[in-house]
């Protein structure tokens, strides 16, 4: 790795684990074996590490979610397994969520960015659900805005699901994710037709197997 990718690996590490509030440069620097002048040639201080590691999460999600064939052949089980994909990369970067208030703050700009983010995922959202319509698994609009209300209610679990966990949740870290995933995904629940029901079935069926 590059001098900036190590830093930025440690950073994340020590943020996720301690929170960005208490950790400082210094952390970082000493952390990794560097100077702290070292470090902040790259970076001047832990909220322009925390900006480009948010940054550096959009990237990951995009790669996958921009995808043009993404929803040529869309079921629900695709449709789930794109859910999971978001949720294990909100886990990786989990301070992200738990801090975010915090950040924003700090650094309005983070707060536009993150705006960005979910108006770009709004049409994404949008186009899922009527690929999902189309392939018959999916209720047309029946009352204007209940998809709207739809999007609305995945992201603000989607967002801050794990300052719920961090707080509320008993089990083992390893059950914390999968737990709140199937939790968010429950709310398709009733917008689902009787062939989605079915499908629906048979998923839950796949993922108390697997685990």
């Amino acid at each position: 790795m590059t001098t900036k990718q190590r830093i930025l690996h440690t950073s994340l590490q020590l943020f996720n684990q301690h929170g960005v509030d208490t950790i400082t440069v210094r952390h970082i620097a000493k952390e990794l074996g560097m100077s702290h002048g070292n470090l902040c040639y790259h970076f001047p201080n832990t909220d322009a590490i925390a900006e480009t590691l948010y940054e550096q999460l959009i990237e990951e999600l995009n790669n996958v979610l921009h995808e043009p064939a993404l929803f040529n052949a869309v079921n629900l089980q695709t449709l789930y397994n794109l859910c999971a994909f978001v949720f294990e990369r909100l886990y990786k970067y989990k301070f992200l969520i738990q801090d975010f208030i915090s950040l924003t703050r700090r650094n309005p700009s983070l707060k536009q960015k993150h705006r960005d983010l979910v108006n770009s995922r709004r049409i994404f959202f949008r186009m899922g659900m009527d690929a999902g319509i189309q392939a018959g698994f999916l209720k047309p609009d029946i009352i204007e805005g209940q998809y709207e209300n739809f999007f609305n209610q995945l992201f603000i679990i989607g967002d801050f699901w794990l300052a719920s966990a961090e707080i509320l949740f008993e089990g083992k870290e390893e059950d914390k994710l999968p737990t709140y995933l199937n939790i968010a995904f429950t709310l398709i629940v009733p917008y689902l037709t009787e062939k989605g029901l079915n499908e629906y079935k048979g998923l839950l069926k796949r993922t108390e197997s697997a685990n």
